[in-house]
């Protein structure tokens, strides 16, 4: 019977969940096997065993060949020893390979003699062995020197270099340079054998990196977020490459620490925008070619109310604004060649009103040289018209204080007359008229007492406030 659907539903997914375990433990295990092989032929001790096992296994069949007369077969076995020592050991491969021809020469000599035929045989075949010997470790020398050059280039670089094979499972790390374990926290040989995409912090950029590599093609400068061992975020640029074999090269420059400077460079200068943006005065900075590159909120509101509010950055100060042209443009070049800050003022009219800037020209260094001019603009114009008051208001009290002065003197004349005019009458008003004319000089008098503070009142303006200099 098939049973219920629901047992049969569970069935199959305990069929599944099998089949999962059992494909992730092979693949576990050739992934294993995959990394073990390559480090177990790059072995010299390996083919050291394998070629005194050869070279034995060789001989005795040659042995075995002479009593059954299978020389015709016997002696090609040599091959796998001559090879063996010349290829990994090109050093000592024509040493080893003469050592092995003389060998089955003199195995031959001493079995074989006196039979000419088969001396004859042995002789062409120990200068073939040695002819085979020399061409093989010759190759072999040349190859291992490459390999031994592009390796030194592989564990020197400055870069991390990833080889990757390219299996089912997805791509495998075969090798890895120094520089590479480094980056990512390891030591030499630790990595081989992992899941390349387990190193990708960040799933889309192992989405887009799988994409690319599928599609067989290089990719250049691609940024990453790799997970080192303790877990720590590395920031790098990734470059790839195929290689024959089913292999990918990788390269991985880390930039963690450029890119937290240019982090830090950023809050820098948003810290160094913003206290620009804090300052009343207007202030643009400009490089050598005249052209705005930064401008503060107050003087892109300036710019706003005439009607310049966008597009103004790579823009000079004299196409936003006509007036400004040669003043601005020549000071700002006197800066660059001299390297010191210059002043002026600037007269702008706008709406029938003339509005006065004070200007200063900052010069900003770059590796001993003025890479930036800043502008910082003040408007005065407020301060300059209350400056006109207060003149025009002192001019008004120093009339005033020489009138107080001429009034005085206009009022004791008419006053002395009434007096003198008074004794001479005389009568019973007389008196009286005397005594209102003193009350009017004791007033004359506090007026001139007035006039007296008065003037040291304003002798106090122009000593501390400089009105009336």
């Amino acid at each position: 019977m098939a049973g219920p659907p629901a047992c049969q539903a569970g069935r199959i997914q305990e069929k599944d969940l099998y089949t999962g375990f059992a494909d992730a433990g092979y693949m576990r295990y050739r992934v294993a096997w995959t990394s073990r092989i390559p480090a177990l032929l790059e072995k010299r001790s390996f083919w050291t065993v394998l070629l005194i096992a050869t070279t034995i296994f060789a001989f005795l069949l040659n042995f075995y060949g002479i009593e059954r007369d299978l020389m015709a077969i016997t002696p090609h076995l040599l091959y796998i020893p001559i090879v063996i020592a010349a290829y990994w050991f090109p050093r000592h491969g024509v040493t080893l390979t003469v050592g092995i021809a003389m060998g089955y020469l003199a195995m031959i000599y001493l079995i074989g003699y006196p039979h000419l035929e088969l001396l004859t045989q042995a002789t062409a075949y120990f200068y073939v062995f040695v002819a085979i010997g020399v061409i093989v470790a010759s190759l072999s020398g040349t190859q291992k020197e490459q390999e031994r050059r592009y390796h030194g280039i592989f564990d020197y670089s400055e870069a991390g270099v990833f080889l990757v094979v390219n299996l089912r499972s997805g791509p495998v790390l075969e090798e890895v340079n120094t520089r590479g374990a480094e980056i990512l926290g390891y030591r030499a040989g630790e990595l081989a054998g992992t899941a390349f995409l387990d190193l990708f912090a960040v799933q889309a950029e192992k989405e887009e990196v799988m994409a690319r590599i599928a599609r067989g093609g290089a990719i250049a400068d691609v940024e990453c977020h790799l997970r080192r061992k303790d877990g720590a975020i590395v920031h790098g640029l990734l470059s790839a490459g195929p290689l024959p074999g089913r292999r990918t090269v990788f390269t991985l420059v880390d930039i963690t620490e450029r890119k937290r400077a240019e982090e830090e460079l950023k809050a820098s200068q948003s810290q160094y925008v913003a206290a620009l943006d804090a300052m009343m005065d207007g202030i643009f900075l400009v490089d050598e070619g005249g052209r705005i590159v930064l401008i503060n909120s107050t003087f892109r509101r300036w710019l706003a109310r005439i009607g310049h509010g966008e597009g103004i950055i790579g823009k000079s100060a004299g196409e936003i604004i006509a007036c400004l042209e040669d003043p601005v443009k020549k000071l700002i070049n006197d800066v660059f060649s001299s390297g010191e800050t210059r002043e002026t003022t600037i007269r702008y009219p706008f709406k029938g009103r003339d509005y006065s800037l004070d200007t200063r020209f900052i010069p900003v260094f770059e590796n001993g040289k003025v890479a930036r001019v800043m502008v910082v603009m003040r408007d005065v114009t407020k301060a300059q018209q209350i400056e006109e008051e207060k003149r025009r208001a002192y001019e008004q009290i120093e009339k005033n204080i020489e009138q107080f002065a001429v009034l005085g003197d206009h009022i004791r004349n008419p006053i002395q007359v009434i007096i003198g005019l008074a004794d001479l009458e005389g009568g019973p008003f007389a008196e009286k008229i005397r005594e209102q004319a003193r009350d009017i000089d004791r007033t004359v008098a506090q007026l001139d007492q007035g006039w007296v503070e008065s003037e040291k009142i304003r002798e106090f303006i122009r000593k501390y406030y400089g009105v009336g200099k």
